[in-house]
């Protein structure tokens, strides 16, 4: 397998596993009110989509180069807080 093969096929494992993830948490919290996997599943998704999405918007922007990469550490260092603070809000939940 390529090198770009492999690593579209880990996107799309990664992609299914949130998916999975994400389905598995909505039906715990309807079925037993249980909030934990969905704060879990919320700071999942601020790592991961979000970020990407994030710093794909700063990479494509015409700025230069020292801020692009300014903005790329800011917006790690947002999404780490908000992973933590999701992560902190699950394990304080989960009684």
């Amino acid at each position: 397998m390529e090198k770009d093969n492999t690593l579209y096929f880990l996107n799309l494992i990664n992609y299914a596993l949130g998916i999975a993830i994400g389905a598995v948490a909505l039906s715990e919290f309807k079925h037993h009110r249980n909030k934990t996997p969905l704060l879990i599943i919320l700071a999942v998704v601020i790592a991961g989509p979000l970020e990407d999405f994030l710093v794909r918007m700063i990479q494509e922007k015409p700025i230069p180069g020292h801020q692009k990469e300014w903005g790329i550490k800011l917006v790690d260092q947002l999404t780490s807080l908000g992973f933590m603070l999701f992560l902190l809000l699950a394990a304080l939940d989960s009684k």
